[in-house]
C-alpha cells in the first residue's frame, strides 16, 4: 500500500475543489484539507446546507457553487474535514490538527488553495467590541443565520455592497452605508472600462447591488473619508467627513471593508517567493501561469494567489492541477495545453475585468495607513501607530526588527491583521518603497498548539479507511 498522496490540496474553495476534480478524473490519489467542516470556501460556504429558508436571497453568484460542490462531493475524492495545517515540510510532509489530534500525511504535489483574508481597516476604533469586517458579518450570515440589526457599513468595493443587499433582502435594518469610494477613483478608473466591457453582465449586476440599496432606502454617505469609531469600552459612535461636512451619529454595530487581499501566512512560511503588487497594494507569491512557485513541489491557486474571484479560481484551479498532472507523468505538456486553453483565456479576459475592479475600488491611503498614534495597528499585542514609531526611531528599520521591539505580529493572528499595515507604514517612514521594506519572516507553527494535541499522533495514507496510530 502506498505512504504518499499524489496531490494534497489544502483549502477547498473554488480553486482546491476544482484542482481536485481535475487531478482526480485523470486518475490521481488526491486528498483535500479544509479547516471547514464541508466544501465550498467562504464565497460558497454552506451553500449545499444553509441554515437560511431561502438561501436564494444571497444570491446566485452564491447558489451557483452548488453544481461545483455537488460535482467535487461526487468526485471520490478524499477529504478530511475540520483538519487546520500548521506544518509543510521540504519533502511534502504535512502536519495538521484534527478534532485535537496531530495528524500527518505525505504528498509528491501540494497545491495551496487558502483563499483570500479582508484587508485590514486600521482605523480609530476599529479594535472595539461592537467593530468587525464585513466578511465576518457574511461568516454569520451563512454560518448561523445570525444579523445584526441597524449595523452600519462602512468602506468600498462589491462584496460590501453585496452583503448590505443580503441584509435587505432578509429584511434586516441597515441603519447606514459609509461609502469611502473617493471621487477620484472614478475618474481614475475610466482608462480600464473598455476591458471591462467583456463583462457587462457583472457591471450591470454592480450597478444593480447599488440600485438594490438605494430603493431600499438606506442612507448612503458617498465620498466619506476620516473614519473613526468612538466608544471608551466599545462602540457607541462613528464620525467621518462627507461633502465638506464632519457628521457623526451613534453606532453600536459597525462593519469594515475595503477589499480583500491574499492569505498569504501558508506560502510565507514555506519560503516561496513574493512581489508587492501595486494594482492589488498588497504582497503576492511569484507565480507562473501554471500556478508554479519557487519552491518546486509548492503551487498556489486562486486568490491566495492573488485576487481573482471565484470564477478566474475555479479555471486557475484546472490550470494548476493540470501542470501537477504533467509533474507526476500522468498527462503530457501537449495535452496539458489543449485542456488549459479554455480557462487560460477566461483568466485573461478576467484579469482586465480586475484591472478595472482594482482601481475603481483602490482603498484610500488614509484608511490603509493610519497616522494617529494612538491608531491600534496589532490587535492582539495592542500595539498602536505611536508605539510602532518609537520602535523605528529606536532603530527597527523592518517588520522582523519591529517585531522584535514592540511584540507587533506576534499574536495569535501571527501578523494576519498588521503585516500589510506595517509595511506600508515603515515604507513611508523611510521613504523607500514597500518592496524595499519586505514582510514579516513565518515559520512554522502556522497556529498556536498545545501539548495535548502534539501528544496523540497519527499518519494518514491513501486507501486507509480509518485513521491508525
Amino acid at each position: 500500500m502506498r505512504n504518499s498522496y499524489d496531490i494534497a490540496i489544502i483549502g477547498a474553495g473554488p480553486a482546491g475543489m476544482s484542482a481536485a476534480i481535475t487531478a482526480v478524473k485523470a486518475g490521481s490519489t488526491v486528498v483535500v484539507l479544509d479547516d471547514k467542516k464541508q466544501a465550498g470556501g467562504q464565497i460558497y460556504r454552506n451553500v449545499s446546507h444553509s441554515p437560511l429558508p431561502n438561501p436564494e436571497s444571497l444570491g446566485s453568484d452564491y447558489t451557483k457553487g452548488r453544481s461545483l460542490v455537488a460535482e467535487f462531493e461526487a468526485s471520490g475524492v478524499i477529504a478530511l474535514w475540520e483538519s487546520t495545517v500548521w506544518h509543510v515540510g521540504d519533502k511534502g510532509e504535512i502536519l495538521f490538527s484534527q478534532k485535537g489530534v496531530t495528524k500527518s500525511l505525505t504528498a509528491r504535489e501540494i497545491i495551496i488553495s487558502c483563499g483570500a483574508m479582508e484587508r485590514p481597516f486600521p482605523v480609530p476604533g476599529w479594535h472595539l467590541p461592537g467593530v468587525m469586517s464585513a466578511g465576518s458579518a457574511q461568516v454569520m450570515l451563512k454560518n448561523d443565520a445570525m444579523v445584526r440589526d441597524n449595523a452600519v457599513f462602512v468602506g468600498t468595493g462589491p462584496l460590501l455592497y453585496l452583503i448590505v443587499a443580503q441584509y435587505i433582502r432578509l429584511g434586516v435594518e441597515v441603519k447606514a452605508l459609509v461609502d469611502t469610494t473617493p471621487l477620484s477613483s472614478y475618474t481614475g478608473s475610466a482608462p480600464y472600462f473598455p476591458g471591462a466591457l467583456a463583462h457587462a453582465r457583472m457591471l450591470v449586476k454592480g450597478m444593480g447591488l447599488l440600485n438594490e440599496i438605494r430603493k431600499a432606502g438606506v442612507t448612503v454617505y458617498r465620498f466619506a473619508e476620516n473614519i473613526a469609531i468612538e466608544g471608551d469600552t466599545e462602540a457607541k459612535s462613528i464620525k467621518f467627513n462627507c461633502g465638506g461636512s464632519q457628521i457623526k451619529f451613534s453606532a453600536e454595530h459597525v462593519f469594515l471593508h475595503q477589499g480583500v487581499i491574499p492569505n498569504l501566512n501558508m506560502t510565507r512560511s514555506l519560503g516561496v517567493d513574493h512581489h508587492w503588487c501595486a494594482q492589488q497594494l498588497c504582497w503576492k507569491p511569484t507565480l507562473d501561469i501554471w500556478g508554479e512557485s519557487s519552491v518546486a513541489s509548492i503551487a498556489v491557486a486562486g486568490d491566495c494567489s492573488g485576487i481573482v474571484g471565484a470564477d478566474a479560481a475555479v479555471d486557475m484551479g484546472r490550470v494548476v492541477a493540470l501542470q501537477r498532472l504533467v509533474r507526476l507523468d500522468l498527462i503530457t505538456e501537449k495535452i496539458r495545453d489543449q485542456l488549459a486553453a479554455d480557462a487560460l483565456a477566461r483568466i485573461k479576459k478576467l484579469n482586465r475585468f480586475r484591472k478595472f475592479i482594482d482601481r475603481l475600488y483602490r482603498p484610500q491611503d488614509l484608511h490603509r495607513i493610519p497616522q494617529q498614534e494612538d491608531t491600534v495597528v496589532c490587535r492582539c499585542e495592542e500595539q498602536t501607530v505611536g508605539q510602532l514609531k518609537a520602535g523605528f526611531d529606536a532603530g527597527a528599520n523592518g517588520p522582523d526588527e519591529l517585531k522584535g521591539l514592540t511584540r507587533c505580529g506576534m499574536g495569535p493572528c501571527q501578523g494576519r491583521q498588521c503585516g500589510h499595515t506595517v509595511s506600508e507604514l515603515l515604507a513611508q517612514w523611510r521613504g523607500v518603497t514597500v518592496s524595499d521594506i519586505g514582510y514579516y519572516r513565518l515559520r512554522s507553527p502556522m497556529r498556536l498548539l498545545n501539548l495535548s494535541e502534539l501528544s496523540q499522533f497519527t499518519h494518514v495514507a491513501p486507501g486507509y479507511t480509518e485513521e491508525k496510530s
